[in-house]
């Protein structure tokens, strides 16, 4: 029973951050091993609350930037300019991906 209540007030704990995030947050969702670009300048920075779940990487021509979904979860991650500025707010859902379909037998 009490693993049961955990669980509920974990899930609960992650719906109320979401419905806290700051006017203007952008919301990301991707699968595990998958990736989506971040908009962020030259020389920004990338935070996430839990870089468990998601992490930035450079892009492949190193001009800009990716997360990538690394486990099931939610965290925000921030983009920082020069000098500490803040740049943008993401938040990001990663899921597990979706099982293949199955062709029926046929």
């Amino acid at each position: 029973m009490s693993r049961l209540c955990s669980v509920v007030l974990l899930v609960a704990a992650a719906a109320l951050a979401e419905d806290e995030d700051p006017s203007g947050t952008v919301a990301l969702q991707l699968e595990i091993g998958k990736t989506v670009p971040v908009a962020a300048p030259a020389g920004s920075a990338i935070l996430c609350d839990d870089p468990s779940v998601a992490a930035p990487e450079f892009t492949e021509d190193g001009e800009g930037y990716l997360l990538r979904g690394l486990k099931p979860g939610s965290t925000l991650c921030g983009v920082w300019l020069g000098n500490q500025k803040p740049g943008g707010l993401y938040r990001v859902t990663v899921k597990k991906p979706a099982p293949p379909a199955k062709d029926g037998g046929t």
